[in-house]
């Protein structure tokens, strides 16, 4: 009898091990942890309409979670918030009267970017909106991301572990807004005036999906076990449009050779690129 109650203490101290080795393996296996990404962001649009004007610097963060595949090679994903920007200038033919020009309507007493209708033309429209040229549009933008990222890494080498990264960012739109710099088209008084518009919310003028490719390089320093502080440096090229192909808001006006007018719906590609700095702890 007490050689069986020896067996089983023997017995329920390797289970004991057993489990937190395996725990200790596990840990090992699936790693976690906290980044932030600083980021410079740009546009390139596509076709003549519009045009590249500059840069925007963004912020961003969230979770890591990596799985570890091989001793050189874990999957990466996670879940973060994502800012986009950019500067972009649409190219008008001017304020004259005949000029092909991109425009939209506001209303000053909403404080608020007006739908396109191309059948509202009542006289009530025009004098409840003031009808602005887009000259130039600086975006700010709002994401929630989830990257899917295959890592390789180098063994140790004393604290340091190098990587290199590639992958797809996939981000799903939250909100949007824009600064933009207009010219008053109408009312009649006042025909020509600069104007700036702040904050404008165009987050349906914004693509609800977008994906963009990801790759860079980084390195991990141990600090006590398996937690790692992460730096890394990464180039995301954007492959989908980020806004909607037409725009909910702004109006399209070009003229024929017999200098009849027509309306449409503005036509718009942009595709995000951005650098992207990533500094985070690996647990």
């Amino acid at each position: 009898m007490k050689n069986m109650k020896k067996i089983l203490t023997i017995t329920a101290l390797a289970l004991i091990a057993n489990v937190g080795l395996a725990q200790e393996n596990e840990a090992k296996n699936v790693r976690f942890g906290l980044k932030v990404t600083p980021s410079v962001n740009w546009y390139k649009p596509d076709g003549k309409l519009i045009s590249g004007n500059g840069l925007g610097m963004k912020f961003g963060g969230g979770l890591i979670l990596e799985f570890r595949l091989a001793k050189v090679a874990a999957f990466q994903t996670g879940l973060q918030i994502d800012s986009e920007g950019g500067k972009v200038k649409y190219n008008n033919g001017g304020v004259a009267a005949n000029a092909s020009t991109m425009s939209y309507y506001y209303n000053i007493a909403d404080d608020q970017i007006q739908e396109y209708n191309s059948s509202d033309t009542t006289a009530a429209y025009y004098l409840a909106n003031t009808h602005y040229q887009l000259n130039e549009r600086q975006y700010k933008a709002t994401y929630i991301t989830l990257p899917i990222m295959l890592k390789l890494k180098t063994k140790e080498i004393g604290t340091m572990t190098y990587f290199g990264q590639f992958g797809f960012n996939t981000s799903f739109r939250w909100k949007a807004n824009v600064n933009d710099k207009v010219t008053v088209l109408a009312p009649s008084t006042g025909i020509g005036g600069s104007d700036t518009k702040t904050k404008v919310d165009v987050t349906k003028d914004m693509a609800f999906f977008k994906a963009s490719l990801a790759f860079g390089l980084g390195a991990e320093m141990n600090l006590s076990g398996t937690t790692s502080l992460v730096f890394g440096l990464n180039y995301n090229l954007g492959f989908m449009n980020s806004v909607k192909k037409e725009s909910d808001y702004i109006e399209k006006k070009t003229y024929d050779a017999a200098l009849s007018p027509s309306y449409e719906k503005m036509p718009q590609v942009l595709k995000s690129n951005a650098v992207v700095l990533t500094i985070g702890v690996l647990f």
